[in-house]
């Protein structure tokens, strides 16, 4: 192509890109998303950045769904291999959509062959939602139970996912087979509850780990799992969000039902909770980072069985606490 034709479709694609970015509008972010949907119950969420949409799972049918303006969701994931749809992450470098599958037993998905015994990870058309590759995770390790539960994503594409009941990491390249990347006892559940349960990456190249039932926080590097020395009682946390390389917001949705955040000085081999915010939606599970800001997600799972039509995505104040 001639250098004045690609002058020409750079300023074609430059107006085209410019409404789905739409960086500088702040008008139109709302304080609270007031999502609609018959008992989908999502516990996952995640934001793309090309729709300008949150995306939301669910516990109770397996999907993945896009929440409109209005708080409506029109689905965009409805792989018959997804039970309960939990973490997600966007990779819109890539045009993918990363989610695990789990099963506690209260999908309309749910068999004696997928109960306890699920953890995968599907990836998908992040435009089409169609299906590019399932993971059977569990599948690495058979003679345990399994409960996929949250997904990291690094920079070139390496996916890390929870295993709550096993105790397990797994590894997932962008080529190739995944793996356990560890597997110990400390992270598998204490009593009732989930073990491990919500993760990120940490720019510096290591993870940060919430275990829910133990109440506390780990930090892996390669195959080493330290727990990180907290100031103070941090609940049960589950959904994770690193803000830059020194703090980091956790869910903590025990019947103090709030959001803590916790900063590092030391390389998170300690931390000091610095906020605590009590969050007035009920269960609050995860968060998502979109250009109006972080996103706190209730899917009204302090209902079911029984189910609710209602979940709630309400703005964090990260600056006034």
């Amino acid at each position: 192509m001639k250098a004045s034709g690609l002058v020409v479709l750079s300023v074609v694609l430059a107006m085209a890109v410019a409404p789905a970015t739409a960086s500088a509008r702040t008008c139109d972010c709302a304080d609270v998303i007031h999502g609609s949907a018959a008992r989908l119950q999502p516990e996952g969420v995640g934001y793309d950045p090309i729709r300008d949409h949150f995306l939301v799972g669910s516990v109770t049918q397996g999907t993945v769904s896009v929440v409109q303006t209005d708080g409506t969701v029109r689905t965009l994931v409805n792989d018959p291999v997804l039970v309960t749809t939990m973490g997600m992450t966007v990779d819109a470098k890539r045009g993918r959509l990363l989610v695990v599958n789990g099963d506690v037993g209260l999908s309309s998905r749910t068999t004696p062959q997928t109960l306890n015994k699920t953890a995968g990870l599907g990836v998908y058309d992040l435009r089409t939602g169609r299906r590019l590759a399932y993971h059977d995770l569990g599948a690495l390790d058979p003679t345990r139970q399994h409960f996929g539960n949250d997904v990291a994503l690094t920079p070139d594409g390496t996916a890390y996912v929870t295993d709550s009941l096993s105790g397990a990491i797994y590894r997932v390249p962008l080529k190739g087979s995944p793996t356990v990347l560890m597997r110990d006892d400390r992270l598998q559940p204490v009593g009732r509850g989930n073990g491990a349960n919500g993760i990120v990456w940490h720019p510096r190249g290591f993870l940060l780990i919430a275990q829910s039932s133990a109440r506390a926080l780990y930090k892996l590097s390669g195959t080493n799992l330290t727990q990180v020395t907290v100031d103070q009682p941090i609940g049960a946390p589950d959904g994770l969000l690193l803000r830059g390389h020194n703090t980091l917001e956790a869910v903590d949705n025990t019947a103090a039902n709030r959001v803590v955040t916790l900063q590092s000085k030391d390389n998170w081999s300690t931390a000091g909770v610095t906020v605590s915010r009590p969050w007035p939606d009920p269960a609050p599970t995860t968060m998502a980072n979109s250009r109006c800001g972080v996103y706190v997600l209730s899917g009204r799972l302090d209902t079911l069985p029984q189910g609710s039509d209602e979940f709630l995505l309400r703005r964090l104040d990260v600056d006034g606490h």
